[in-house]
């Protein structure tokens, strides 16, 4: 019987996107297919762009794969911790500014959306139980510093982990993506089957049937393969580019589609290693702060018709005390929306040529690993059985949209109004998956209440790739919503007949307050952790 397996597969695009894929494949499917990397001089990162963020389950769900160790990777990829995603200022009005204004009640305007999980009491989480103590006047306290261990840590900035790696709570990472790409390449191509091709995409040969069959380089040569993968990232070369998949832009809904990056250097020193993200509301957009190690990547997120690079630029140096005219500023196009079917005959788009909704939350890099494990597990022969691609793009279209609904929360439920900007944001029509998501959110029911995201939010014990479907379940709502000031107007009615509940959730939230104790007396701050790791 001839062999119908799958020998050769052609990845477009050597950046991390293409080289994360010719990784993963090349281990997850046993060596048992030739890889061939086709590289770009288009596939360098945008220097101002060059940081990676993640989510808490990417070492699990991908290095662990590949048998590296956290410390190697992190040592390689320049790696800083991520604790957290903090948001400064999206209350309240006003100029741009990296210190949290007061908010009309008093207290700070900023939140932190903690990578920590949620506890949760006797089958509810202790979300349920925060509103049920505000409305009865026993607390005042913000959700995220009542329900998480993390806050007050992010406060002092300090480290996920003790200096001996072990860790104190659960967190994510930050990445140098060109040390990324270089060290998955040289572990790739140390391994058997594995090459890189230096060329420029021209286009693809196809077959009577549609498929293609190689993909040819500007001076003339073809790649042949059998299944080839589009990582050529916003560009989205080869399915939305030669075989014009059509592309669902969603600019105007998420108001997204340009920025303005750069790179800043910062004295060595404690207070300037944030171990988290920053997300800062100004006027004319958000702008983003990721800390690498000898620095931080900023980048200014604004929808080109409603404000200018120039307004960008100096918004962004004003924020963060930089010299425009010492400092590299580029602008780039984001394109947000999804490509509409990811994968079509023998091609399947992964990454953001499959689509993206920008930088706010880190759903590229879950997008990216989310991509990788459906496709092991769809991974087909060579007769392409079309019930594979159905299934594997169904699953693609119900992730993105579920993202979409959290990331369209944080623009939509933000109070501000004094701009252009903020008047349009809350002026976009909701999604239909986010008004019954806010629905059930003010009724006090979990959102996104299935069974496999729980399991996973919870840390019930399983496979790591289920934590690829922990999505944006009840805390991460919880932390968004409350943050932006709009609480459910009363808890859940049953919990009127839980009393006995209530008190054992009093032991949590004291628990929570103990642990929080601890750990600030005991943890190393993130620059002493990161130089511990990295060196000084």
């Amino acid at each position: 019987m001839t062999s119908r397996r799958i020998e050769k597969v052609v990845i477009l695009g050597g950046g991390a996107e293409g080289w994360m894929a010719a990784a993963h494949l090349g281990q997850a499917l046993g060596g048992t297919v030739d890889i061939t990397v086709l590289e770009s001089p288009d596939d360098a990162p945008v220097p101002g762009a060059a940081s990676f963020a993640t989510l808490p389950h990417f070492h699990r769900c991908f290095f662990d794969l590949l048998g590296v160790n956290e410390d190697e990777w992190m040592r390689a990829c320049g790696a800083t911790f991520r604790t957290a995603s903090r948001f400064v200022n999206w209350r309240t009005e006003g100029p741009a500014s990296a210190a949290a204004r007061v908010l009309p009640g008093g207290g700070a305007d900023h939140f932190y959306h903690s990578t920590g999980l949620l506890p949760d009491c006797e089958g509810l989480p202790l979300s349920q139980y925060w509103l049920l103590r505000t409305r009865e006047g026993r607390t005042t306290e913000p959700f995220d510093y009542a329900c998480f261990r993390e806050p007050p840590l992010m406060d002092a900035r300090l480290a996920p982990r003790w200096l001996d790696g072990r860790a104190a709570t659960r967190y994510a990472w930050h990445l140098d993506e060109a040390l990324l790409t270089r060290f998955l390449r040289r572990r790739t191509l140390a391994a058997p089957g594995a090459r890189a091709v230096r060329g420029a995409f021209a286009g693809a040969e196809r077959d009577a049937h549609g498929l293609v069959t190689a993909l040819r380089t500007s001076d003339g040569r073809l790649l042949e393969g059998d299944l080839f993968l589009d990582c050529s990232g916003s560009a989205g070369s080869l399915l939305g580019g030669a075989l014009e998949e059509p592309f669902e832009d969603l600019s105007e809904e998420l108001l997204c589609d340009r920025a303005v990056v750069a790179r800043v250097a910062h004295e060595d020193r404690p207070d300037n290693v944030d171990p988290y993200t920053s997300a800062v509301a100004v006027p004319s957009g958000w702008v983003g702060r990721t800390p690498l190690r000898s620095g931080f990547t900023t980048a200014h997120v604004h929808h080109g018709a409603l404000t200018t690079p120039e307004r960008a630029v100096a918004e962004l140096g004003a924020l963060w005390g930089v010299d425009a005219a010492g400092t590299r500023f580029d602008v780039v196009p984001v394109r947000v929306g999804r490509i509409r079917r990811p994968w079509v005959g023998n091609v399947v788009a992964v990454g953001r040529s499959a689509g993206s909704l920008g930088p706010l939350q880190p759903t590229d890099s879950h997008f990216l690993l989310a991509a990788l494990h459906r496709l092991v597990t769809h991974f087909p022969d060579l007769d392409l059985d079309p019930a594979l691609a159905d299934s594997y793009n169904r699953q693609a279209e119900e992730l993105f949209a579920r993202s979409r609904d959290f990331v369209q929360a944080h623009l939509a439920f933000a109070p501000r109004r004094d701009t252009p900007f903020w008047r349009a944001a809350g002026e976009r029509e909701l999604p239909e998956g986010l008004r019954r998501k806010v629905a059930a959110y003010r009724a006090g029911l979990p959102v996104n209440p299935t069974a496999a995201d729980e399991a996973a939010y919870y840390g019930a014990p399983g496979r790591p790739e289920a934590e690829l479907y922990d999505v944006w379940t009840d805390g991460h709502y919880y932390s968004i919503l409350t943050g932006l000031g709009t609480e459910p107007p009363r808890p859940l009615p049953a919990l009127a007949h839980h009393v006995r509940q209530a008190a054992a959730a009093d032991e949590v939230f004291t628990s929570v307050k103990r642990q929080q104790r601890i750990l600030l007396d005991t943890l190393p701050t993130a620059y002493d952790c990161l130089r511990h790791l990295h060196g000084a």
